[in-house]
């Protein structure tokens, strides 16, 4: 016991301020460990942001692979029964509105959209065969002779 200056006994609250001390002694070190672990692990935890983008990434391509797939067997699914009913669609038909059938002008219509192997038959407003699209060029009927020649709707090239 220590012996107060007006000799009281007195007892000092150590635990309280020596524990306190203790602590914040302990704190510091335990603070600055912790700051050295994050300082090592930096590097790794830096390149989580790009390992997770490239993570998700991948389960997009993967999603849309399958979803190509599921496609691609629907796409053969149908042409299999086309096939089985033996109505093969053999060309398609364009029709291009406000236009009347004239040597004078030439419709020239976009090419662009059509396959290589597409044979398109185009039409004016009347229903009339103005030419048609072959391997993505445009043959109109007033330049190539038999442009309109085995047209769906109609039977002779006079048209």
């Amino acid at each position: 016991m220590h012996r107060h200056p007006d000799n009281t006994n007195y007892r000092p609250a150590t635990t309280v301020k020596s524990g306190s001390r203790v602590a914040m002694k302990y704190q510091k070190q335990a603070m600055l460990g912790l700051l050295g672990m994050g300082l090592i692990a930096s590097p790794w935890l830096s390149q989580l942001p790009a390992q997770f983008k490239t993570y998700n990434s991948g389960i997009t391509i993967r999603e849309s692979e399958e979803l190509e797939r599921i496609k691609a067997e629907q796409r053969a699914v149908t042409a299999d029964k086309i096939n089985s009913l033996g109505v093969t669609p053999s060309f398609s038909k364009l029709r291009i509105r406000n236009y009347l059938d004239s040597k004078k002008r030439n419709p020239k219509p976009d090419t662009t959209g059509y396959l290589e192997s597409e044979t398109v038959f185009v039409y004016d407003s009347t229903g009339l065969c103005v030419g048609r699209i072959e391997q993505r060029q445009w043959k109109w009927k007033y330049r190539f002779k038999n442009a309109c020649k085995n047209s769906p709707l109609f039977k002779d090239s006079v048209n």
